[in-house]
């Protein structure tokens, strides 16, 4: 959500010269354009959020699905740690998530499930992995059949890992998903402050990050990152992120690969705007301290203490980088290095470095504290790390409180031994969702094979086929226009298709059989696939009727966005006549070339 007024940085925001570390949102990630026209990040702290409490599930269970149904459902998750550490199985894949805040309390700490044993280290380490090259490309065959390329020890490291999976399981296979979150690129508007990420120990596989970011607008701070797989932080073609008063850092759980913070490797095709401030990179943290290219990146006030590393902060090609206020222990080698096209602009830092290139500014604001200062400021109270305590209305007091006025996407599951089946769900963001009461067969559909998501949701099992529901009707009623995404999984293929036809309720859609033909010159809105979604748009204040046709298709998931119906359906109540709208009815702040809509009439911009 984007808003032309503003004001970037309170006094709470000023990055450390401040008692309190518990800042508000700034940096790139509070920005929509190079010229700082302000982005409001509010995660999901709207004055009407709905909050969701998390304690780890304990006895050997894992939590993933606890916590992509709290992410699918809520708008502010909070961890709570008093019930020990949360487990999670794999790789969580954050996918058209929007307006969400992710915070701990109570010392809450994610784990992953899958770790480096001593022994399995002590295996590695005969292997006598270390000394082979990990730029020198080599070809040859894994133990479970798979024909790979790639440097010398990452080969042989995978070899060596699936014999060890072997061992325990019998199967030659990577464990190469322990990570925590992969925020993909359809999510925007993300926090996630005060929590603790353990990984499984840094090994060259290719592994997951404790989190990949691919998102926009996406602030993490006060986290704590421990032993992940592969890189801590890893900026992914993103934009818009700032990070600050994050620990990283490996224990003797890591045997190689320590390699913390990979930014870009965009080819050129874009640049990442990124901010890193009050960040400590510690004990164990070998290289990308972080690492760039692609980028348009801001380093102040982090502390390098790591001594014996073998490179520092990173600049690459395609880079405009300002380092300033950074500083750097002793024993710490090569705090700034880099190579290709690029421009630097250092100063104040405790090392010493030549700027290459024309001066890089950026345009928001900050204050800085000198070098010298930096690791006293991030290693005391509310310092690097997750150290802001286990008040949640505290660590969400910095948050700007927005009114839900430019959103309110709202998903509904089809989820096992919920009310949602057989029963209607109260109206959120202007729609009703009824399932047909008369008819008492909705339920789910079985057990399931796809492991699909949807907004953080897996669907494994999650559905209703229709042979279950007896041709019974899904209504929904409108008092808001808006956009309604149905979700289909089992059995779908391209050649089926929809038949909408208009009625006195609305508008009906029923799925037909394959290769069925199409009533009415009807046409689906897009082609099928099942988890693509079917797009729809509704109409305010109006009766629809969505029956389940075909032969054993599954219905997982409606997504509906209230407001985006239309141009014909704008209901703003901004006085301002001059408000420009995309040809979907969203307002848009700052357009781009193209045709919009403006005082109800197409413009070209």
């Amino acid at each position: 959500m984007k808003k032309t007024l503003f004001t970037l940085l309170s006094a709470m925001a000023l990055l450390p010269a401040m008692a309190s570390n518990n800042v508000a949102p700034w940096g790139w990630a509070t920005c929509s354009d190079e010229a700082g026209t302000a982005y409001t990040l509010s995660g999901g702290n709207f004055n009407d959020a709905s909050k969701v409490t998390l304690t780890a599930l304990g006895g050997g269970q894992t939590d993933d699905a606890q916590i992509k149904k709290a992410i699918g459902t809520s708008d502010i998750i909070i961890f709570d740690g008093s019930n020990g550490d949360f487990t999670i199985g794999e790789t969580m894949k954050l996918a058209s998530i929007k307006n969400k805040t992710l915070i701990g309390i109570n010392n809450a700490r994610l784990c992953t499930q899958f770790y480096l044993t001593d022994a399995d280290n002590a295996y590695l380490k005969e292997q006598n992995l270390d000394g082979l090259s990990s730029t020198d490309q080599y070809t040859g065959t894994l133990p479970d059949g798979t024909t790979l390329t790639c440097d010398k020890r990452a080969f042989f490291t995978k070899k060596a890992m699936m014999e060890l999976q072997y061992q325990k399981t019998g199967t030659y296979s990577l464990p190469n998903k322990a990570g925590i979150f992969h925020i993909e690129s359809s999510s925007e508007n993300i926090i996630i402050r005060n929590l603790s990420l353990i990984g499984p120990g840094a090994v060259d596989i290719d592994g997951a990050d404790l989190i990949t970011n691919q998102g926009q607008h996406v602030w993490i701070d006060h986290c704590t990152f421990q032993d992940s797989q592969d890189g801590a932080l890893d900026s992914k073609v993103c934009d818009w992120a700032t990070y600050t008063y994050n620990y990283f850092y490996y224990t003797s759980r890591s045997y190689s690969h320590a390699y913390t913070c990979g930014c870009g490797w965009a080819d050129g095709t874009m640049t990442l705007h990124l901010t890193f401030a009050g960040n400590i990179w510690g004990e164990g943290c070998m290289r990308r301290l972080p690492q760039c290219e692609d980028c348009y990146v801001h380093l102040v006030n982090n502390y390098h203490n790591c001594p014996g590393n073998s490179a520092g902060i990173t600049i690459k090609k395609n880079c405009k980088a300002l380092v300033e206020g950074n500083y750097a222990a002793n024993g710490v080698k090569n705090p700034l290095t880099g190579e290709g096209s690029r421009q630097v602009t250092v100063r104040d830092n405790s090392f010493n470095a030549s700027p290459i290139g024309a001066e890089v500014t950026v345009p928001y604001q900050y204050s800085k504290i000198a070098a010298a200062e930096v690791p006293a400021a991030l290693t005391g109270d509310e310092g690097a790390g997750a150290k802001l305590g286990n008040d949640a209305n505290y660590i969400l007091s910095t948050i700007p409180s927005v009114n839900r006025e430019e959103s309110g996407e709202t998903v509904y599951v089809m989820q096992k031994e919920d009310a949602h089946i057989g029963g209607s769900i109260a109206e959120v963001g202007g729609i009703t969702l009824t399932f047909d009461p008369s008819v008492t067969d909705w339920r789910s559909g079985g057990s399931g094979n796809d492991a699909q998501e949807v907004d953080g949701v897996n669907l494994s099992g999650y559905y209703t086929q229709s042979d279950k529901t007896n041709g019974a009707p899904i209504i929904l009623e409108t008092t808001k226009p808006g956009t309604l995404t149905i979700f289909l999984g089992g059995g779908i293929d391209t050649k089926r298709s929809v038949n909408m036809t208009e009625g006195e309720n609305g508008l009906t859609a029923t799925l037909l059989s394959s290769g069925a033909t199409i009533e009415n010159g009807a046409k689906p809105t897009t082609a099928i696939d099942a988890w693509d979604g079917l797009i729809y748009s509704l109409e305010a204040n109006k009766s629809y009727k969505f029956f389940v046709g075909g032969t054993k298709w599954r219905l997982a998931a409606f997504r509906y966005i209230p407001g985006t119906s239309g141009i014909n359906a704008i209901n703003s109540n901004v006085d301002d006549n001059n408000n420009i709208y995309n040809l979907q009815g969203i307002r848009v702040v700052n357009p781009k070339k193209g045709v919009y809509i403006q005082n109800g009439r197409k413009v070209m911009k």
